[in-house]
């Protein structure tokens, strides 16, 4: 089964015929040094206690990253974390001071944010360790403002396996601005959530066609295991 035939049903078949003739959906696959990039998978998007969670079914996306994790761990592979850096002053908020205005309180200069110091916390299933790399970014994209590019040709990585929050916003973003940098992609479609399972779908559906490979947890880990064992 080609990319575009897994995708029948959601888009239609003059659709498919659409894409098949404009070239899009050819796979990327994996390089030589693939690394994990996990986006915004900290407990801020994935916890229901917060009104950012973003999780459809935040335990078994808990679970899927936290497999995709013990793999790389186990293959002896590179783990990248990215997560948001601290806000506490409105030019650091930028835009995000208009698009958070009405959660805005006298008591809240953060809106919506971060609740309490777990909120930037990763789950003990899948927290960083020691040999993992923590990226602080501000902004939608891993690389937008931050070393993470440098960070990782320095580690000679030519792949990312993308999972994290919001399939939609911070993941789609990173993914656009990897496969602009010439990184192969692979995004794990189970390893991904967001507030809308349509924005969820179409996000996943256009990454697929125009930016890389979208696979189920159980595909790239028996992929990686094959090719980096």
């Amino acid at each position: 089964m080609n990319k575009l035939e897994r995708w029948s049903g959601f888009i239609s078949p003059q659709d498919i015929d659409r894409y098949q003739a404009a070239g899009h959906g050819a796979d990327i696959g994996y390089g030589k040094r693939p690394a994990l990039l996990n986006v915004d998978s900290h407990n801020l998007f994935i916890n229901p206690k917060y009104p950012f969670c973003a999780a459809l079914d935040p335990n078994a996306l808990e679970m899927t990253i936290a497999s995709i994790t013990a793999t790389f761990r186990h293959l002896e592979l590179p783990i990248y974390y990215v997560r948001r850096d601290k806000r506490d002053h409105r030019v650091k908020m930028g835009m995000r001071n208009k698009r958070y205005e009405t959660l805005r309180t006298p008591k809240n200069n953060d809106p919506g944010i971060a609740y309490d110091a777990d909120a930037d916390e990763w789950p003990a299933s899948y927290r960083p360790k020691e040999e993992d790399v923590i990226v602080y970014k501000n902004k939608s994209s891993a690389f937008f403002g931050t070393p993470l590019d440098a960070w990782l040709r320095y580690d000679a990585i030519d792949t990312l396996v993308v999972c994290g929050m919001t399939t939609s916003g911070c993941v789609r973003a990173s993914v656009t601005d990897a496969f602009a940098l010439n990184f192969r992609v692979t995004v794990i479609e189970d390893g991904c959530s967001d507030l809308s399972e349509v924005a969820h779908r179409a996000s996943l559906f256009d990454m697929d066609m125009k930016l890389g490979d979208v696979k189920t947890l159980e595909t790239v880990i028996a992929e990686l295991g094959q090719k980096f064992a």
